[in-house]
């Protein structure tokens, strides 16, 4: 009984370990070009995005490590990627100089879409996507 009791509490604890684990990844990537995101411009660098729960809702902190300034931003949608897609990616619309993160592909196989901006009538959109790797959280 001593080791059934003892056998149960090491699983448990390798069950929080795995957790803990699997909640401390990140993705990072390099952005060439200034973005906004959340209503905040945001300039080009190293970014790190990480992903957080609250309340049943996803959460992003995109944390720029150049300046170590950090914004949370939050998808209105959840959606499964499409076969073939990059596994972890930032996806940006563009338009003139002005770009805006549309799209974050977290890498597990679910990407969390953002409020794209809206462009003229005669203003030339483009579409930037940023791969990104898997990395673990600091």
């Amino acid at each position: 009984m001593k080791n059934l009791t003892k056998n149960m509490t090491i699983a448990a604890a390798a069950l929080v370990v795995a957790a803990g684990m699997a909640q401390a990844q990140s993705i990072k990537a390099e952005v060439p070009f200034s973005f906004r995101a959340a209503g905040t411009v945001m300039p080009a660098g190293e970014y790190w995005v990480q992903a957080s729960r609250s309340y049943g809702n996803t959460i992003f902190q995109l944390t720029n490590m150049d300046t170590h300034r950090s914004i949370l931003a939050m998808p209105y949608v959840a959606d499964r990627q499409k076969p073939g897609s990059p596994e972890a990616s930032l996806t940006f619309t563009c338009g003139g100089a002005h770009c805006a993160l549309v799209q974050v592909a977290a890498g597990t196989g679910v990407a969390y879409v953002f409020q794209s901006p809206s462009f003229g009538r005669d203003e030339d959109s483009r579409v930037a996507v940023i791969r990104a790797v898997l990395v673990k959280s600091r």
